[in-house]
């Protein structure tokens, strides 16, 4: 799909409009491709090409545009997060936007990206309006991951009895996976930034602006490296908790062995009918294997407590 936005961030009516700033492909089809390449004279990069990990493939000059290619955080139809990667082709004080996801920056007419849109005059300021609100996102999304591994300790760390952990492991998975999509995206900001910022006088970019984002995307992916290892040690701490539940579940059954299993066998032992065991069928025998059923167990308690056992 092809959107076209001009100055003030209202649809314009076609692709050749001279008032557009701003070109949206959303999924593009190859005549959306050939149609804005016609117009605009540029070279859009390939599925293959975006998805590309080298610095080289995802920040480039080529015939007077600048290439950015970030790995966003967004959505597809409406279904959980995912990431995938955007890329920016500023030409001409025009901007091309390039993707398959669906991050809430491009939502023109929502957020807080909407009136930055709205005041740019050039594809260079709606950069900079996508690029702060794709990090204010980011932002909001890693505190709403911090509040929720919040919660998810305090049930890690609950007195008795301890509750299912195993919804616990599952919200922890949960929240480990979207902040990782998170610092993932970080990264890819902060090298594109990097790149930007040096060749930000040849594109109409505003390097202090650059700068700016530039330090609190840095400090979002700290943030983001520091909440992940809390998520990793609050997941050891569940899995222990595990164990230990486990644990006294053995250690109950353990009990259970040494309560019934000798008199069991003691039991088995005056059931046998051997004549040779002649005190067994005497009128006090069964006196004497009750009394054995009763100290046998009695002992091994004594024994286990002694040394320490539970």
């Amino acid at each position: 799909m092809l959107r076209t936005i001009a100055r003030g961030g209202a649809e314009a009516p076609a692709c050749a409009d001279p008032a557009a700033i701003w070109f949206d492909l959303e999924t593009p089809t190859e005549a959306e491709e050939v149609e804005l390449e016609t117009e605009l004279g540029i070279d859009v990069p390939t599925p293959a090409e975006r998805g590309a990990f080298e610095e080289s493939a995802r920040f480039y000059e080529e015939n007077g545009a600048l290439f950015l290619t970030a790995t966003l955080l967004g959505r597809r139809d409406e279904g959980p997060f995912i990431s995938g990667p955007v890329t920016f082709i500023l030409i001409r004080e025009k901007l091309v936007t390039v993707r398959q996801v669906r991050p809430r920056a491009f939502d023109v007419g929502k957020g807080r990206a909407s009136a930055r849109i709205g005041s740019a005059k050039t594809g260079a300021d709606v950069l900079m309006a996508l690029l702060e609100s794709a990090a204010e996102r980011l932002a909001d999304l890693l505190a709403e991951a911090t509040r929720d591994a919040n919660a998810q300790s305090a049930q890690v760390f609950t007195k008795e009895p301890a509750p299912d952990l195993r919804d616990v492991l599952r919200e922890l998975g949960r929240i480990g996976t979207l902040t990782a999509l998170c610092h993932e995206s970080l990264a890819s900001l902060q090298r594109l930034l990097t790149f930007a910022r040096a060749a930000a006088a040849r594109h109409g970019l505003d390097v202090a602006k650059l700068r700016a984002l530039e330090r609190d995307v840095a400090e979002l992916e700290r943030i983001a490296e520091t909440l992940l290892a809390r998520i990793s040690y609050l997941q050891d701490a569940a899995l222990g908790m595990i164990n230990a539940t486990q644990a006294d579940v053995l250690k109950a059954l353990s009990l259970a062995t040494i309560a019934f299993v000798p008199p069991t066998l003691i039991a088995s032992i005056f059931g046998m009918n051997f004549e040779a065991m002649t005190w067994f069928q005497e009128p006090w025998g069964p006196w004497v294997g009750v009394a054995l059923m009763v100290a046998a167990p009695a002992a091994l308690f004594g024994i286990a407590r002694w040394r320490g056992w539970f």
